[in-house]
């Protein structure tokens, strides 16, 4: 990655707080829940309930994929 692509990314995470993260179930349909995060660097961080069906579904499959939202007003 080059480093005005770094940066841009950069920017982007720094400027924003909400994220769209989709998991997949069990049945293999996605599942998308917007939810808060932090990040440090390209390092991101979110909550989520131990029991909550994202948490099950990141237990089965790690593979996610995040989206960067515009924070509401």
């Amino acid at each position: 990655m080059d480093d005005t692509l770094r940066r841009k990314i950069q920017t982007l995470l720094d400027q924003h707080r909400t994220m769209r993260i989709a998991t997949l179930r069990a049945d293999g349909w996605p599942q998308v829940t917007t939810v808060g995060y932090a990040n440090e660097g390209f390092t991101i961080y979110f909550l989520c309930g131990p029991d909550s069906q994202k948490a099950q579904n990141i237990s089965r499959d790690d593979r996610v994929s995040l989206a960067i939202d515009d924070d509401p007003a």
